[in-house]
Parts: C-alpha cells; sequence; structure tokens
C-alpha cells in the first residue's frame, strides 16, 4: 500500500471513530460508589443489594463478574439477579436496559447520584456461591456486586443491615463507617477486594489465637456438641504455625480468618485473608473424616502464599468475564495437594502410618484413572474450565486430576532436588525461594512466567530432573513414584487383596471394569472404563445389571457374586437400558484394586531412614534400630 493510500484509510478511520463516538452516549466516570445488603426476604433467600454511585455524567454500564478466582468454571451469577431498579434525586426512576448476561446499562438522564436496586436469590449452599436461610449467611461478593470499567478501582464502602436475629458479620474486609452494631460498615480497597472477602453472618461462635504476632480467627458457624470447638481451633493453630514455619514469611497486615460452615458438604475456596469451608456435623466424631477437614484446613491456609501471592502470571490479574487460561494448575493447586498431608504430619496433627496411607491413596486414585492416559497435567490445567468442574459419566477415562497429578510431580520432584543436593535442599527450598523471586515483593517482579519452577528446579535438582518434570507435566507420562519411594526405602502393594488371597490360597477379586452409582438403590453404573471388560462387551453409562447367569443381583449381593467368579469367565448379564432387557456375555477380569498400601523395605538402611525422616520433617521410633 502506497503512503497516500494509507493516509487516506486513517483519514476514513479517524472520521468514522469520531462519528460514533458523536452518535453513542460517553460512559460515565465513576467517583464513588458504595454498596450495602440487607434481608427483607431472607425466608425466600434473597439479598438485597442497594448501590449508591456517584458519576461525571454519561451513560453508566454495570457488570457483574462470571466467575470467582480459585474456582475456574464460568458461573453465571447474574443469573440469580432479580428485580433491578435505578432511581435518581426524588426517588425518579431512571431507564435499566440489559445488554448482556451480566452488563446493565442505565440512562443516567443528567442525574450524577443513581440508586441502583436489586435482589439475589443465595439457595446455593457452596464455597463459591451465596446461601440464606434463618440461621445465617454464607455470602460470596462475585455473585452479588456490581462494578464499572472506571469503579473497579475505586475504594468500595460495604454496610449490613442486620435483622433482628443476627448480631455479628466475619469478614476479613476491614470494618470501617459503620451505623452502629445494627449495621456495621467495611471498606475495601477496590473491587477485588471487595469480592475477595466473603461474608459470614449470624450469631457463630469464633476463636481467636495468635502465632508469631499475627491474629487468626476460626468461626465455626453450625457447632454444635459433636464438633469440639475449642479443639479445633487448638489443631488450627498447629497448622498455622507449621505452614508460617514453612514459608518462612508472614504475608498478612491484618487477621485472617477461617470461615468454616459445619452444616454440610465438603470443599474450601482461598482468599487474601480467610477462608470459606464447609463441613458436616458428623465429620469430627470419625477421625478420618475429621482428618480429611484438617488436609483441607492445611491446603487452604498454604494457599494463602501459593496462587494468592506466588501466582501464574495468568492469574495476576483478573478479567471476570472471561476464562483466565493457564498451564499451571498443576503446580498451584496439585503442589499445594502435596503439601497438604505432609504439612499436618509435620504439625503432629497426624501419624506416619495415617500419611502413608493417604499418600498411598493419591497414588492409587491417579494409576486406576484412565485419563491420565488421555489428558497431560498442563491440558488438565488449561482445560479446567471445561472439564474439571463438569463432570460426567466418561470423566474417568478423559480427565486427570492436576490436583493428583501434580502431587505427584511434587513428591518426585522433591526427592529428586533431595538426592541431587545429598539433601542439603528439597522442594521446600524452592517453594521459598519462587517466593522470594516472584511474590509480592519479589525480586522478579510479581507473577512467574512459564518455565519459571522448571528454571529453578534445574538449579537445584539438575538438568536431569527438569527433563523428567517437562515430560511429565507435558505428556501423559507417568510421574517415577517407584524410583522416589525406593530412595526413601519404601514400595507400594498395588493389589493388598490380591496379596492377601495369594497368601491364603483364596480367591482373587474379579469385575468388570464398572463404577457404581453410589446415589442410587439399584444396582447402576456410573462409569465404565476404557480397556476394561464391561467396555468391550457393551455395557454403558446408566445401565441397570439385573442379573448374572439368570440369577436376580443387586446391590447388596453384587459382592459376593463376584467372590463366587473366577478371573476369564464368561458371565451372562442381564442388565435395562431405557427400559429395555438386554443380555451381553461380560467376561471377569481382576477387579481393579480398591487402594494401595505402602511397604517398609525390611532391609531398609540407616541411610534410608535417614532421608525419610528428613523428607517427613519428624523424628522416625526406629531411626535408631
Amino acid at each position: 500500500m502506497n503512503s497516500n493510500a494509507a493516509f487516506n484509510k486513517s483519514t476514513r478511520l479517524t472520521f468514522l471513530l469520531f462519528c460514533f463516538l458523536l452518535s453513542s452516549p460517553l460512559a460515565a466516570q465513576v467517583s464513588r460508589i458504595s454498596h450495602q445488603i440487607s434481608f427483607s426476604d431472607r425466608q425466600n433467600q434473597y439479598v438485597d443489594v442497594r448501590v449508591q454511585i456517584t458519576h461525571m455524567g454519561g451513560e453508566l454500564e454495570l457488570v457483574m463478574p462470571n466467575w470467582t478466582p480459585g474456582s475456574y468454571l464460568i458461573r453465571d451469577y447474574a443469573a440469580q439477579v432479580e428485580r433491578m431498579q435505578a432511581r435518581g434525586a426524588g426517588e425518579r426512576p431512571l431507564p435499566v436496559r440489559k445488554t448482556a448476561k451480566n452488563r446493565w446499562k442505565i440512562s443516567t438522564e443528567g442525574e450524577r447520584e443513581i440508586a441502583l436496586t436489586y435482589s439475589v436469590w443465595a439457595g446455593e449452599l457452596a464455597v463459591n456461591t451465596s446461601w440464606v436461610e434463618s440461621e445465617f449467611a454464607l455470602l460470596n461478593g462475585a455473585g452479588l456486586f456490581v462494578y464499572s470499567d472506571s469503579s473497579r478501582y475505586l475504594p468500595q464502602s460495604l454496610s449490613v443491615e442486620l435483622p433482628d436475629t443476627w448480631k455479628r458479620v466475619f469478614t476479613a474486609m476491614p470494618e470501617a463507617g459503620g451505623a452502629g452494631p445494627s449495621q456495621p460498615g467495611f471498606l475495601a480497597a477496590n473491587f477485588d477486594e471487595l469480592i475477595d472477602s466473603p461474608l459470614l453472618i449470624g450469631n457463630a461462635p469464633d476463636y481467636r489465637f495468635d502465632i508469631g504476632g499475627q491474629e487468626y480467627v476460626l468461626v465455626n458457624q453450625g457447632e454444635t456438641a459433636l464438633w469440639d470447638g475449642p479443639r479445633s481451633a487448638q489443631d488450627v493453630a498447629s497448622i498455622v504455625k507449621t505452614v508460617q514455619t514453612f514459608w518462612e514469611v508472614n504475608p498478612f497486615e491484618r487477621p485472617y480468618f477461617f470461615l468454616n460452615v459445619i452444616v454440610a458438604g465438603s470443599g474450601g475456596l482461598e482468599h487474601d485473608y480467610s477462608t470459606v469451608l464447609l463441613a458436616g456435623p458428623w465429620q469430627m466424631r470419625y477421625r478420618e473424616d475429621y482428618v480429611r477437614w484438617l488436609a483441607l484446613v492445611c491446603h487452604e491456609f498454604f494457599h494463602a502464599w501459593n496462587v494468592r501471592r506466588l501466582r501464574p502470571e495468568a492469574l495476576r490479574g483478573y478479567d471476570y468475564e472471561q476464562e483466565a487460561y493457564t498451564r499451571e494448575l498443576w503446580l498451584v493447586e496439585g503442589l499445594t495437594s502435596y503439601y497438604d498431608n505432609l504439612l499436618l504430619l509435620r504439625s503432629g496433627l497426624i501419624t506416619v502410618e495415617e500419611f502413608f496411607a493417604l499418600i498411598a491413596a493419591e497414588f492409587h486414585q491417579y494409576e486406576t484413572t484412565p485419563g491420565r492416559q488421555v489428558r497431560s497435567a498442563e491440558m488438565a490445567s488449561f482445560d479446567t474450565w471445561i472439564k474439571q468442574y463438569k463432570p460426567d459419566a466418561n470423566t474417568v477415562n478423559s480427565v486427570v486430576s492436576y490436583y493428583r497429578k501434580g502431587a505427584l510431580i511434587g513428591f518426585v520432584a522433591d526427592a529428586a532436588i533431595r538426592k541431587h543436593t545429598q539433601n542439603k535442599a528439597s522442594l521446600d527450598t524452592l517453594m521459598r525461594k519462587m517466593y522470594l523471586h516472584y511474590g509480592p515483593d519479589g525480586s522478579l517482579g510479581e507473577g512467574y512466567p512459564p518455565g519459571a519452577f522448571e528454571e529453578m528446579l534445574e538449579e537445584l535438582g539438575g538438568a536431569q530432573a527438569r527433563q523428567s518434570l517437562e515430560k511429565v507435566v507435558t505428556s501423559t507420562a507417568d510421574p517415577e513414584i517407584d524410583s522416589a519411594l525406593e530412595w526413601y526405602g519404601l514400595s507400594l502393594d498395588r493389589n493388598p487383596a490380591r496379596t492377601a488371597a495369594q497368601s491364603v490360597g483364596g480367591e482373587i477379586p474379579v469385575g468388570f471394569g464398572l463404577i457404581w452409582d453410589k446415589s442410587s438403590t439399584e444396582l447402576v453404573v456410573e462409569s465404565v472404563l476404557q480397556g476394561g471388560s464391561g467396555a468391550e462387551a457393551g455395557i454403558l453409562p446408566a445401565d441397570e445389571i439385573l442379573a448374572l447367569n439368570n440369577t436376580r443381583v443387586n446391590r447388596d449381593t453384587i459382592a459376593d457374586r463376584f467372590i463366587r467368579l473366577g478371573p476369564g469367565e464368561a458371565v451372562n448379564v442381564t442388565l435395562a437400558r431405557h427400559g429395555k432387557l438386554m443380555n451381553l456375555v461380560v467376561m471377569t477380569q481382576e477387579a481393579v484394586p480398591t487402594k494401595y498400601e505402602m511397604l517398609i523395605d525390611p532391609k531398609i538402611s540407616r541411610r534410608q531412614k535417614e532421608r525419610m525422616s528428613e523428607w517427613l520433617g519428624v523424628t522416625l521410633k526406629f531411626i535408631n534400630n
């Protein structure tokens, strides 16, 4: 293109842009914004939201996030918004027009002070949604509050109008500007902090403790005689102390909150100065269940460093309307999963035997998932938006958990560094170094680029360690866990049921390579493992198994029937599919192991004992034997 043509094209584009701006209302520049929430209709699970906006004139466009950081799924929070209205001075109504699923435009008509009101249905109890009932409210800001391009970076004030029966608001947001006990006020630095500060409202007991000069608060909503509040607080304090010691730096300048809802479900979601946890009311009465809750606490608190402050570049700034793609969730979530159980052991809250059972379970769940042969750790990270939080009947065959494979990668990388440095450095060293370089005050800038972890691994563990890691991250190759275990004098029994049967001359357990639907009272197939005999015979998810060899079978009798069959037998299976009876011939196969067991080498050397002790961070009873 010659210069004159280029000039003419540029002139035409400038002219068209000028005409567009003349014909379009200018976006309003917001100078102040405040939010208020109340509960006039909590019996129907609604939250009332009122937003006061001061702006410089023009059309006002407001946005509600489609997702919340830490939970990588588009959740379309705006679907729960109802009765949106805007008013100016003297309650003058102003037109509100919805322009997208999560966007609204307000014709301000010269009004500089706008009051926006709407209601949000809060009927889903989860760590990434909102819930309101007579006893309490758990509120996730991403599904409650709106912003504009200009208001997002302004200070955000919030007031909470409490019903008569509720007395307390727990949130990590700094208190400010309240109108008395019934209407406490808070002030966030910007919209990011506003929605990163979940609220637990009601009358829950709280437990406050200090570790290293830092204040922490455990709030136990739903605490009853089934849940020992003081003991849970003591155990959380042990976790906090261990994690603080691990990182060697305290990133908090105000109290950190553990918002623990003991009502139903499970799960956690990390934030800068708090975490939301779900637990069952009986969970503390069963040792395995309680250990699972303790590991969750450790996992989410570890995230206060690893992802909230030490994060991939792709997660450094959030676009709340679009997916934030990264290939490094195996590092963010997986390495955190590696450390949650290990730091529980170092906290003294579980035994070595319990720890070995926990990591053996991780190895088992990974190796019995066919999806690990389909999707790499980095692609599992990248595809989280369409896979991780959208399970279906084929998930077991098409997806590998970046939590689980990442944990195994962490275990192998840790052993590789220890081998290369004769136990003078470890993955602990690498994580602390990453934080110093890429944390909030990092010497190399905040947010690490792709490959940063691999470079530091090579510095500490050598070129071979980096090559091995890159292979398992970018491909479907399995981490070399057996070699790492052997270095500590450990090994896995990958089929203890078969081992036990063979030791007494018993029958080897068999099956069809099926996963049963635990939610059904009937014998319904949830998933069919690829490569198994059930898949080869044509059994499909949702099939109901009715009979084996013309003999009725159900959930209560299937295990007994399999015990009476041997591997390689042809079985006539009667099933129902879409209400139609069918018969298939299925060959029995050796049953998929239900668990792995960790074994200590009976000839373990003193050096291996010392390595194990260094890794676990505890003194082993047999170390001097």
